[in-house]
C-alpha cells in the first residue's frame, strides 16, 4: 500500500472512530475500490455493545471472547437491508432477458390481485422504480405478527407467508400509477411475488441463480452464520428479542426471511465485487438493454411531463434499482454516481466515470433505531473516497 493509501485509510479510520465515539453506530467497515488501485478498508468499533437482553456490554467483559462482542473486520457480516433491493433489481432484469418476465407489460398477467381497476395499469418498471403508486409499507400486515401486547408476553408469530404476501397484493394503490415517485417497500415484495408467480420457483433460489452464483458471491445470503453476524435491533416490543442472524425488516421477516425488499446479509467484500460488477456492466447476468435500465434514469419515461418536478422535489434520479446523484450521502462530487442505502445503516455507491465503489456497512440500529442516522457518516466517507487519487 503506498503513502497516499495508508493516509486515505487513516482518514476512513478518522471517520467510522468519530462515529463509534459519538454513539452513531457500535462499529462499522468500509471499502474503497479504485480501478488500477489496491482495494483500501478500513473498520472500527464491535459488533455489538448490547447484549442479548439488551443491557450495555461492558468493554471488558467476557463478551469479547464468547462471540456476543466482537471487533469489526472486514469479514463481518451485516444485514444489508434496503441495498437488497438492488439484487432484487438485477434478479427481475435477469428474468426479464430470458423471457420469463415483461418489464412494460401489467403484472395482472401474473397476478390476479392486479386483473382489476387501476392496479390493472402497473408494470415491473413502475414497481421497480418506486412509481406504481402503492404506499411505503403496510403496518396492519405488521400488527397481525405481534400478539400478546400489554401482557407481558410479547410473541413475534407472523400469518402464513402466503397470507401476508395476500395482505400486500391486496392493498389499493395510494396515488394513481405514474403520477410520482414514492419509495415504497411493497413495490419490490411485489416485484418478487411476480418472479415467483412467473417461474413457480422461490424467491432466495431466484436470487441464488440470478445474481449470487453468476457472481461468485459466495458469502452473500438470506441465512447468515450468526456467529460471524452483527447484530441489530433489540425489539422486546415485538416479542424478538435482540435480532441477530435473522432479518431485521419486520415485513421481509413475516416474509420467511427471503424477500424481494430486504434479507440479504454479506460482507463488505462480496457488495464490493457486486459494485465491481455494476462498473463493467454486468457482462454475463444482464443484456446491455436491460443493464441501461438499471443504471439509467427511467423517471422522465414513466412519469413523463412530472418527471421534472418530481426528480426537483426529490433531489435525485432513479433507475430500475440504483438512485442517480443522491447527493446527500454520495456527497457534491458523487453528482453523476448511482447507489442504494439501507436502514440498518449500510451503502452501495458506484461512479462508472471515476470507476470508483464505495462500500459501508454498519449496524447503526443497534441497539433502537431511535439514534441519529448515518446520512452524515456516508457523505464523509464518499467525500474522502472521491479525494483519493487515480492510480
Amino acid at each position: 500500500m503506498t503513502d497516499t493509501d495508508s493516509a486515505i485509510r487513516r482518514r476512513l479510520s478518522i471517520a467510522l472512530e468519530h462515529a463509534v465515539a459519538e454513539g452513531v453506530i457500535p462499529g462499522g467497515v468500509c471499502m474503497i475500490s479504485r480501478s488500477g488501485s489496491p482495494t483500501i478498508t478500513a473498520t472500527a468499533g464491535h459488533t455489538a455493545s448490547f447484549d442479548a437482553t439488551g443491557q450495555p456490554i461492558d468493554a471488558d467483559a467476557s463478551e469479547l471472547v464468547t462471540g456476543v462482542r466482537q471487533p469489526v473486520t472486514d469479514a463481518t457480516v451485516y444485514d444489508l437491508a434496503s441495498v437488497s433491493k438492488l439484487y432484487t433489481s438485477i434478479t427481475l432484469l435477469s428474468l426479464a432477458d430470458k423471457g420469463l418476465v415483461d418489464l412494460d407489460v401489467s403484472v395482472s398477467e401474473w397476478l390476479p390481485a392486479y386483473r382489476q381497476g387501476e392496479k390493472s395499469a402497473v408494470t415491473l418498471a413502475h414497481l421497480l422504480s418506486h412509481t406504481s403508486g402503492l404506499p411505503p409499507t403496510n403496518p396492519y400486515t405488521l400488527q397481525r405478527s405481534v400478539h400478546g401486547e400489554g401482557t407481558g408476553h410479547v410473541s413475534w408469530v407472523p400469518p402464513s407467508r402466503d397470507a401476508f404476501l395476500e395482505d400486500i397484493l391486496t392493498l389499493p394503490l395510494a396515488h394513481p400509477v405514474g403520477t410520482d415517485k414514492v419509495y415504497s417497500c411493497l413495490g419490490y415484495i411485489t416485484s418478487m411475488a411476480v418472479a415467483e408467480a412467473a417461474t413457480g420457483r422461490p424467491w432466495a433460489q431466484l436470487v441464488r441463480q440470478h445474481v449470487l452464483e453468476p457472481l461468485h458471491l459466495t458469502r452473500t445470503t438470506f441465512t447468515p452464520d450468526k456467529a460471524h453476524t452483527a447484530p441489530t435491533e433489540h425489539q422486546p416490543h415485538f416479542g424478538r428479542g435482540m435480532v441477530h442472524g435473522i432479518v431485521h425488516d419486520e415485513t421481509a421477516s413475516a416474509l420467511g426471511g427471503a424477500a424481494g425488499n430486504a434479507g440479504l446479509f454479506a460482507p463488505a467484500h462480496d457488495v464490493t465485487m457486486l459494485g465491481t460488477a455494476l462498473l463493467n456492466g454486468l457482462p454475463g447476468v444482464l443484456s446491455t438493454q436491460s443493464f441501461e435500465r438499471l443504471w439509467n434514469d427511467q423517471l422522465p419515461g414513466l412519469l413523463g411531463g412530472t418527471a421534472g418536478r418530481v426528480e426537483q422535489e426529490i433531489g435525485y434520479g432513479q433507475s430500475l434499482g440504483l438512485r442517480i446523484g443522491q447527493t446527500s450521502w454520495m456527497s457534491d462530487a458523487g453528482r453523476h454516481a448511482r447507489g442504494h442505502t439501507g436502514f440498518t445503516g449500510t451503502s452501495l455507491l458506484i461512479d462508472r466515470d471515476k470507476e470508483l465503489v464505495v462500500v459501508l456497512l454498519t449496524n447503526r440500529v443497534h441497539p433502537t433505531r431511535d439514534g441519529a442516522d448515518v446520512t452524515a457518516l456516508r457523505h464523509s466517507i464518499s467525500t474522502i473516497a472521491y479525494e483519493a487519487p487515480d492510480h
